[in-house]
């Protein structure tokens, strides 16, 4: 088996065995702070997703080019010009901006402008953290999702992981 073949299979399995893993215990590499704001940068371009996908791309051309019928071959193994190399590593380098944007742009979809005015009348929610005075930092269930709003209330005795209903009156919400 040819170098090229070789590495072709390694890194397609490698690729579908991170996918089954990300389906089933999600994505561990990705850092969100749920703002939006992606924080996906240059570096997570040289991680090891990075790599894959650049490896990914660059075993593909060599894989497809080498059945090609114009190629020389030697004892069955396809001899590759420097054209060759430098096409593949820019396929790999096309496919890393590919995962970038990917990743930007799934971001991007699955946030969706949430605010506290989204907090209508009975919307449910647990409290995660006490901020003192009555002041209570509470994930909300609102319409279009899960969003982290400051309530207030006059009960200081509230606790994290108390399940509250919200009312929004005016500017504030207010824990019922």
């Amino acid at each position: 088996m040819a170098w090229y073949t070789l590495l072709f299979t390694i890194v397609i399995t490698l690729f579908i065995v991170k996918l089954i893993f990300s389906w089933c215990f999600g994505d561990l590499e990705m850092d969100v702070d749920f703002d939006g704001v992606d924080d996906f940068d240059t570096s997570s371009a040289f991680s090891f997703k990075g790599l894959l996908h650049f490896l990914v791309g660059a075993s593909s051309y060599l894989f497809l080019r080498s059945n090609m019928n114009d190629i020389t071959k030697i004892d069955g193994i396809a001899q590759f010009n420097i054209v060759d190399y430098i096409f593949a590593i820019i396929v790999g380098i096309i496919l890393v901006f590919i995962m970038i944007f990917g990743y930007r742009l799934a971001i991007k979809a699955s946030y969706s402008s949430k605010s506290p005015n989204e907090c209508i009348n009975n919307s449910k929610g647990i409290i995660y953290l006490n901020l003192g005075d009555g002041k209570y930092s509470v994930e909300a269930h609102t319409v279009s999702g899960t969003i982290n709003v400051t309530a207030y209330s006059g009960n200081t005795n509230l606790s994290s992981g108390d399940e509250v209903t919200l009312i929004k009156d005016e500017d504030k919400i207010y824990i019922n």
